[in-house]
């Protein structure tokens, strides 16, 4: 996994994630805006999630077949995480709704004094090889 803050690779130890509820607002002062963008190859990305993804697809799942509803899951046909990866739309909801605070859980330690805080996830793309997230973080002046 590589981790880029403006387009320069940094070490993922100087990252930690916001897990608050103000994810993605950058309504305060005194706070630096940068890009991310992690790049993590496919096999990795799966198995960081996959356990996760397979339990949120099945309780969605038995909730939409109970309420007699449609979800994101339903245009995947509930399918697997190689299901989900070559269904760019299907991937970027899941991941922006379910996903990505469980995988940023487990690809940055929460540390004390981080550099940098991210803070949104903008996109999310399928490569050849690879899964790249990326959006904004912050550091304070």
């Amino acid at each position: 996994m590589k981790v880029y803050i403006n387009n320069s690779e940094i070490d993922k130890s100087l990252i930690t994630v916001n897990t608050g509820l103000n994810y993605g607002r950058f309504n305060y002062e005194e706070l630096v805006i940068d890009t991310y963008k992690i790049i993590i190859p496919i096999q990795e990305f799966i198995d960081a999630i996959e356990p996760d993804y397979n339990s949120i697809r099945d309780e969605i799942k038995m909730d939409d077949e109970k309420l007699n509803e449609t979800s994101v899951f339903t245009n995947i046909n509930y399918g697997s995480m190689t299901v989900l990866l070559k269904d760019i739309k299907a991937l970027q909801e899941i991941t922006f709704t379910y996903l990505d605070s469980i995988l940023f859980s487990k690809l940055f330690s929460q540390t004390i004094h981080p550099n940098y805080i991210i803070n949104s996830t903008d996109l999310v793309e399928v490569f050849e090889d690879a899964i790249e997230i990326s959006g904004r973080s912050f550091r304070k002046l």
